[in-house]
């Protein structure tokens, strides 16, 4: 018997890189290629050298242990350097971040970076500028932190007619949502993010659901094959109560935020909102800080991804993973198709079951006229339940059948005018996930 024997080779190689950049996650950065380099180097055979950081205050790169020759507060100096190919992008918000980006495009460099507005904003001029200089751009960090979902979607995925995407996709409002699950309030619960860190001073783009919508447009484009160049329709948690997700629970569901996409012939529906999900789905037993994307495809069937969505180091991980993607494949340039003219859904049109929550007065005929103005407006109702007695002010909850948003917001507002009704009513869609 002949025994064979392979053995791996891998060709060695150094690629320079450039940072721009060197807050929490440049400096995660930092830290990962400090101390798993030779790690990267075995696994690969690619070695990074970190040419050069950019920032414009470098008090933090010299805590860091950076070298002097490393550093520079001008980004020209690492777009105009021949021999860095790879740029990293890690300073966030909209300027000078996509003009340093698309320099770095222009000077026939990669390009790496976690910046989710800048990729849903100008992504379409980002990705034709790398097609048309022969150069990568690779931004899986933007979306879901240490999960791996831009690289399944454009790998694993690539051969699937993908249906529907469901994401918690911002780990401060599932964390807020978690306390709020235990029985703290709103505004304890945020107080909490913000001490462990999970929320800024000021949360409101999160809490808003902002920041959801910017990566669900961007889970979209890469699903759809189709630019999103439409505001999503977005709601945030800021007005519900540790009562609606008591109430929620006590009739089987769980209240997350998600991001909702879905495609239709040649139609996509987008929103981002709270919704109540069966508690058995997989979905609702997502807690904390974490994120989750659940994935239907037309032959994979239902598939879910989670993990950390954000932190110093799970992203930092995701982003230097990308640059040794491109590093091992450096004449290999960006490919992301938009061609689909695909047309956004009016968010009045959807069909869903709703949650209701009306805080009226406690007399006789309250439910009566409520539900008349519902039946005049083709919604018909599931559940009814009062939820406190011998007060004169109590909760009302009513679970619609499927009915269209259009005929729902009618009615609730019809609904509010009526003087037995004492604050604004708190509506919730349902989403019974398989």
């Amino acid at each position: 018997m002949f025994k064979y024997q392979t053995q791996l080779l891998i060709t060695k190689m150094q690629v320079n890189i450039g940072l721009i950049g060197i807050g929490t996650i440049g400096a995660g950065v930092v830290k990962i290629l400090g101390k798993n380099s030779k790690l990267i180097e075995q696994r690969t055979g690619v070695k990074l050298n970190l040419k050069k950081v950019c920032d414009v205050k470098l008090d933090n790169a010299k805590s860091l242990g950076l070298k002097p020759e490393q550093l520079t507060k001008n980004a020209d100096d690492i777009f105009k350097d021949k021999s860095i190919s790879i740029v990293m992008e890690l300073i966030g918000g909209y300027e000078p971040a996509h003009t340093f980006i698309m320099k770095a495009i222009k000077a026939k460099k990669h390009v790496v970076t976690a910046n989710k507005a800048v990729i849903a904003k100008y992504g379409k001029e980002i990705f034709e500028a790398a097609v048309k200089n022969k150069v990568n751009v690779k931004f899986e960090a933007a979306v879901g932190g240490c999960i791996p979902i831009i690289r399944a979607l454009q790998h694993s995925y690539v051969s699937q007619n993908i249906k529907k995407i469901y994401g918690i996709l911002n780990g401060t409002t599932n964390f807020i949502l978690t306390r709020m699950e235990e029985g703290m309030s709103y505004e304890d619960a945020l107080r909490k993010a913000q001490q462990l860190g999970f929320a800024e001073a000021d949360p409101s783009f999160d809490v808003e659901g902002k920041d959801a919508s910017q990566k669900l447009g961007i889970l979209a484009m890469l699903s759809f094959n189709s630019w999103i160049d439409t505001e999503i329709r977005t709601e945030g948690i800021t007005r519900l109560s540790k009562n609606d997700l008591i109430y929620a629970d006590e009739l089987g569901y769980k209240i997350k935020l998600l991001g909702i996409a879905k495609k239709d012939d040649n139609e996509i529906e987008l929103r981002v909102h709270p919704t109540m999900i069966p508690k058995s789905h997989g979905l609702a037993a997502v807690k904390n800080e974490l994120n989750a994307v659940y994935i239907s495809g037309e032959d994979t069937g239902e598939g879910m991804l989670y993990g950390k969505g954000a932190g110093q180091m799970p992203t930092a991980t995701v982003v230097v993973g990308d640059v040794v993607d491109i590093a091992r494949n450096l004449d290999c340039a960006s490919k992301i198709d938009m061609s689909n003219k695909l047309k956004i859904k009016d968010s009045s049109l959807i069909k869903s079951k709703y949650y209701l929550k009306f805080t009226v007065l406690d007399k006789p005929g309250v439910l009566a006229k409520i539900a008349t103005i519902l039946g005049n407006n083709n919604i018909s109702i599931a559940a009814v339940a009062q939820k406190e007695i011998e007060k004169d002010i109590v909760p009302v909850i009513i679970i619609t059948h499927t009915a269209i948003e259009r005929d729902l917001i009618k009615a609730v507002k019809e609904i509010n005018s009526l003087p037995i009704v004492k604050n604004e009513t708190v509506l919730i869609r349902i989403e019974d996930l398989g």
